[in-house]
């Protein structure tokens, strides 16, 4: 266990369920709420995300689901260390209807594998394990399911998927509410997308924007500092 930042959480940094990016941009992306009360991690890995929010929202619920078994258990650890309210199961979310909560989750966050069926990576390694991960018609599907009507879905994924995500999420009843696109340089194009959707919204799309990682001298800008808790420039 480490602790992620002086007098924050503390999290077991294994090789398989390390942190990333895109899971700190996200439970950053997802924390713009006034409160949360249930929750659920779609494919948690360690549960990167439950600390994260729990560490904003203490009094929330932080449920979560993954298909590894070596993941959960990494999640139950953190939550643990952490004192965070939750279950986590070893489930495949794409038997969505067989988990338990359906309509009453208010916040549903997703961090999915980025290639999955007929989407192939460039990567060699991530091609050879491409479907694996679940289709936008999946997640989405699943976070309908176990949204309340107003409850919000928040994920994180490629821009290339941009059409296909926006699709399926207004094929399962979540329209699409906020967008902000993550960019390495201001130069750069886009190497991610945060999107939050609600069930049963009306249409109206946010585009917030770009969340610039890296300064023109090459260290981090001043938000990026602040989403993961460094000190200010001198």
């Amino acid at each position: 266990m480490r602790q992620l930042w002086p007098g924050g959480p503390v999290y077991k940094d294994e090789t398989v369920f390390r942190i990333t990016t895109d899971s700190v941009l996200l439970a950053h992306f997802a924390a713009r709420r006034e409160s949360v009360e249930l929750a659920m991690d779609i494919g948690c890995g360690g549960g990167l995300l439950g600390v994260l929010l729990h560490e904003q929202f203490p009094g929330g619920t932080y449920d979560a689901v993954d298909i590894r078994p070596d993941a959960v258990r990494a999640c139950q650890e953190n939550y643990r260390a952490n004192g965070i309210r939750g279950r986590a199961a070893c489930l495949d979310a794409r038997q969505y209807r067989s988990m338990e909560g359906a309509g009453t989750y208010d916040l549903v966050v997703c961090n999915p594998p980025y290639y999955y069926m007929g989407k192939t990576s460039p990567d060699r390694d991530r091609a050879a394990a491409r479907g694996d991960g679940l289709s936008p018609a999946q997640f989405s599907g699943a976070a309908s399911y176990l949204l309340r009507r107003g409850g919000s879905f928040c994920l994180v994924h490629k821009p290339e998927f941009l059409a296909d995500i926006f699709a399926a999420m207004r094929l399962a009843d979540i329209e699409p509410k906020r967008m902000r696109f993550a960019v390495h340089k201001a130069d750069s194009a886009p190497s991610l997308v945060l999107i939050e959707g609600r069930r049963g919204g009306r249409p109206g799309l946010e585009v917030q924007p770009m969340l610039v990682l890296v300064a023109a001298d090459g260290s981090p800008t001043d938000e990026a500092r602040r989403i993961y808790h460094m000190r200010a420039k001198a």
